[in-house]
């Protein structure tokens, strides 16, 4: 009996291994991120929302996965609906997407594409990417990212305004069209963070500075008294983020 059960174990394990091993042909890929509002194309450009003008974003991400339908299969002319959505595991491209990594995504009031990582990944459409946010516990109490997972620096009625979340909540960003983003010699597959999504409902205009300190705060446990602000910028980032091609 111990000698089966150990068999088993055994050709659980192999057959675990063997379903994790990429099959499909690959190619070079990177993974960026952005921001942009969703009516705009991905370019370098001022990001304003109602009476929010951001001049900063960092985000934090990690553990990033990604799922494809393989390119041999569409060639085959088989219908999605039949197809089977693969995983990226053990991809050059996916390991190093899920280093640890805070990415500047808006400096200076512009928006910029920040490298998440880059490597060998299957061929094939690529529908979605699921990531993990980072707080950087690593970085000194002088680096504004400090405990932060999220930052976003700017001005509201000319009032400097931050906002800035510590949370580790897993995000998908979908691709715009259900064929997905095709994946085929060095393409840039880019997540992109849709402010006008990201601030979707929120009346800026009721943002307070409470303790007249000169600043308007959102954040956890904010001074300012800006807790229902704060909550609806972080269950929209569940919608905010799709995925495109660069």
């Amino acid at each position: 009996m111990s000698l089966a059960l150990t068999a088993g174990i055994y050709l659980s394990s192999c057959s675990e291994k063997e379903e994790e091993i990429i099959t499909d042909p690959q190619t070079q890929a990177k993974l960026s991120a952005t921001a942009s509002n969703s009516s705009e194309s991905l370019s370098n450009a001022r990001v304003t929302v109602g009476a929010f003008t951001v001049s900063q974003l960092t985000v934090g991400t990690q553990d990033v996965e990604m799922k494809y339908y393989a390119k041999a299969d569409l060639s085959a002319g088989i219908s999605l609906g039949n197809l089977t959505l693969k995983t990226i595991l053990n991809a050059g491209l996916q390991n190093s997407a899920s280093a640890k990594k805070s990415n500047v995504l808006i400096s200076g009031g512009e928006s910029k594409f920040s490298l998440i990582g880059e490597g060998n990944t299957p061929e094939g459409n690529y529908t979605e990417a699921t990531f993990r946010l980072y707080k950087n516990t690593a970085a000194n109490a002088n680096d504004p990212m400090s405990q932060k997972s999220i930052l976003i620096a700017g001005e509201i009625d000319g009032k400097i305004t931050q906002f800035w979340t510590e949370s580790e909540k897993v995000i998908r960003a979908a691709s715009s069209t259900s064929t997905g983003v095709e994946v085929d010699q060095n393409t840039e597959i880019v997540l992109v963070f849709e402010m006008d999504k990201l601030f979707a409902g929120v009346d800026f205009s009721s943002a307070l500075d409470s303790n007249n300190d000169g600043r308007i705060e959102i954040s956890p446990n904010s001074p300012d008294g800006n807790a229902a602000i704060f909550s609806k910028i972080e269950s929209n980032l569940e919608t905010a983020v799709s995925l495109r091609k660069r």
